[in-house]
């Protein structure tokens, strides 16, 4: 793997306890590689099965499953990030479509090179994609809640507490209203109108992409 990276895997939490200095090492151990995407296209497809460990590289990737005539935005990845382990883990079909939201680069751990491996920081690095597995479930869990959720104005107070915008807090958007719409399975007309309510109403600060939740 190129050394550009270095910085990337030393900050994500795929590696956390296993030291920068033998990354490069313990990548060749398990035979890992890298794979680049063009912005659009689809790096695991909905149904496909994967036998390979991703982690965001460069870029971000973005995860949708299709709703209606429309694509509801599963969840977003960035540069050392790593998704689909629950996939991967479990040999099945993947139940969403992953993209390229930009151009990216994705590290490929494949899984039963990562489990036969000797190198001392495999286990590590096993041990904690299974930790980010379990992660993702839970947030999963969560998602479906929001989207079970029948009333606009809770689904959004709900995004924002997960985005880390509790009261009296303030959180930068990762994404436009249209894809928040999208994210939140609802009509981008009927969001801004909720929000309009919502800042009217003094729940609600708004400023382009940062929103800041008053203390009630």
């Amino acid at each position: 793997m190129a050394r550009q990276y270095d910085a990337v895997t030393a900050r994500s939490r795929v590696f956390a306890g296993v030291e920068p200095a033998v990354h490069g090492e313990l990548l060749a151990a398990v035979q890992a590689t890298s794979q680049g995407y063009r912005q659009g296209e689809a790096i695991i497809r909905i149904g496909e099965s994967v036998s390979f460990f991703p982690v965001v590289l460069a870029g971000s990737v973005q995860a949708t499953v299709p709703r209606g005539s429309n694509t509801q935005i599963v969840e977003r990845f960035g540069p050392g990030d790593s998704f689909a382990e629950a996939v991967v883990v479990s040999g099945g079909p993947s139940p969403v479509e992953i993209t390229a939201l930009s151009d990216a680069r994705v590290l490929l751990i494949h899984r039963q090179r990562l489990a036969a491996a000797t190198h001392a920081g495999a286990a590590v690095l096993q041990a904690n994609l299974m930790q980010e597995m379990s992660k993702k479930l839970v947030h999963l869990s969560v998602r479906l809640n929001l989207l079970s959720e029948p009333r606009l104005r809770s689904r959004i107070l709900m995004s924002l507490e997960d985005l880390g915008a509790g009261g009296g807090s303030q959180v930068t958007l990762p994404f436009g209203r249209q894809e928040w719409a999208d994210y939140l399975g609802v009509n981008a007309k009927a969001l801004m109108r909720e929000l309009r309510r919502m800042q009217d109403e003094g729940l609600i600060e708004l400023d382009r992409k940062t929103v800041r939740v008053r203390s009630l």
